[in-house]
Formats: structure tokens, sequence, C-alpha cells
């Protein structure tokens, strides 16, 4: 057996359904000289003529009928997965599951999933929270795909750019004290309220402003961006935000959206997902719908 290969096995499944050696060459893609060598070298491998020429053609001996069956199992076995199975978004009810970031659920999540509506109606989409964590679940398939900043990414792992992200900050419209822009006189004498989320861009933002000598009044941390938009509009406190979600909670009239005085460094969103499902069928659709989705998605005006 160590004579034969996957080739061998297309050759006695090709003559069996044409008839013919000559028909056989255009789907094997070898010359008939060179299949006519390996039908013989066939012929000694199994002790069988395997093929016998009659008024109808090549016909099999019974030899060769009775390897038929175990021929398409090797074959099928020896297949690419997925090869004779494309994804089917029309008709999946397949779950993804997502690990996003807090930004992500506000300001991609709702765009990401009408989209899937249209395109795919019976996917479901399930998000969890990115984290420490991120990198083991996707290696372990807990999560599909992530789309945020982690902070640490394990080998394995694949990344994808999608847009670029920068900060704003946000007040409430009838703030005391503030118009509709923000000096750096205000913004050091103003309070905030600060997200301590330690594997998200929110850590990062802290040590950019740390290393440029930028301290803010911190009057309350929170771990979540849940809530932040009624916390805002209920007191005087200000936050600074990924762009996204600023703009998003500004669709609630009672919050505005100021530039802050200084300049910070914009960052990169990126799609990150395990090389253990990089092939698989399903798999490279959804990346690819996210990356068509969101690819340098315009910063809000």
């Amino acid at each position: 057996m160590a004579n034969l290969d996957i080739s061998d096995l297309l050759i006695l499944k090709e003559i069996h359904r044409s008839g013919s050696i000559t028909r056989s060459v255009e789907h094997i893609g070898l010359s008939q000289p060179s299949i006519s060598i390996r039908l013989n070298h066939l012929r000694k491998h199994f002790g069988d003529a395997l093929f016998v020429r009659t008024s109808a053609g090549m016909q099999a001996t019974p030899r060769m009928e009775g390897l038929l069956p175990k021929i398409e199992q090797a074959l099928e076995l020896l297949a690419p997965i997925g090869a004779d199975a494309p994804f089917d978004p029309g008709t999946s009810t397949r779950t993804f599951r997502l690990g996003l970031a807090q930004v992500a659920q506000m300001a991609l999540l709702p765009e990401l999933v009408a989209l899937l509506n249209q395109c795919a109606p019976g996917l479901r989409v399930e998000s969890v929270e990115l984290g420490p964590h991120t990198s083991k679940q996707l290696e372990a398939g807990e999560v599909d795909v992530a789309i945020g900043y982690p902070t640490e990414l394990q080998a394995g792992v694949y990344q994808q750019r999608l847009m670029t992200e920068q900060y704003a900050c946000v007040a409430r419209c009838d703030h005391p004290r503030l118009g509709d822009s923000l000096s750096m006189h205000e913004f050091l004498a103003e309070e905030y309220v600060s997200v301590d989320a330690p594997a998200t861009v929110h850590a990062r933002l802290d040590k950019v402003l740390e290393e440029r000598g930028i301290e803010r009044k911190v009057k309350i941390k929170v771990s979540s961006l849940l809530g932040i938009g009624q916390m805002i509009t209920s007191t005087n406190l200000l936050a600074i935000l990924p762009s996204r979600v600023a703009r998003t909670l500004e669709h609630d009239a009672s919050i505005k959206v100021l530039k802050l005085p200084f300049s910070l460094p914009s960052y990169d969103v990126c799609q990150y997902w395990h090389e253990r499902y990089h092939h698989e069928p399903g798999h490279i659709w959804f990346r690819q719908t996210i990356f068509e989705t969101f690819l340098d998605m315009p910063l809000p005006a």
C-alpha cells in the first residue's frame, strides 16, 4: 500500500465512470500513457485485471466492483474538509459566538445584526465579553471571532485590521460650566467618570494620559460602559470615550460630544481568530462579512 496514492484511487474511479482510459484523461490530469502505466501497476498490486475491454468499453471485473465502495469511502475520508459542502448563509442555522469589547457591542453589533438578518436570517449570534482570556477562548472554539483591542494575544491567533478609532469627550448638554468647546483649563478643572477595564482600550487611555502628564480628577470608576450615559446626563461629570461610543450616546439629546483640548493617538480596531478555524468555510464567510462591513468605517463627524 506504500506505493499507492490518492491519484491511483481517482484513476480507478474515473475509468469505472467513463468506461474509457482516453475519456478519463481530462478529469484526472494525467496523460493517457501515464494512466495506462498506473493501471498496470494497480493490476499487479491487486492481482486482478480490474478492467477488461468489451464492446461497451472498459468494464470492471468482479474484484474491481468489490473495491469501489472502499475507494469511495477512502476518497471521501481524504477529501479536504468542507470541499464538497460550501457554507450557505441563506439556509444555515449555525450560531456564531463573538468576543466583543463593550465599545463594539454598543457601536458595531447592532449594524452587524441588521446585516445578518438580511443575508443570513437563520443565523444566531451570541456576544461574550472581551477579556484577558480571549486568546484561550478563540483557541478552544468557545469564541469564533473577537473584535476590539485586546492587550494580549497568544501564538496561533490571526488578526485583521478593520478600522481606526480615536477618543472624544462627552458631557451633558446643559452642563453649567461648559459650552460647545473644551479648553485645557476646563478639562483639568472638571471631574470625570472613568472606565476601569484592564483588558480593554480604556487601560491604554489611562497609560497614554499618564505618559503625557495629564491627570484627570476621577470622581467615579466603573468597570463597564453600562449606564454611563445616564451617569453623564444626571451629573456634571465628563467621560473620555472612543468616538463611536460617544456618537452613539449623542443620539440622546441630553449628551454632547466635545473635542479634547490635546491630541491622543488613534488606535486600530481588529478582528481576531485562531488558526484552528482559519480554513473552515462558515468561519471564512463570517470573518469576510465582518471585514466587508466594517473595513475603514469613517469616524463619526
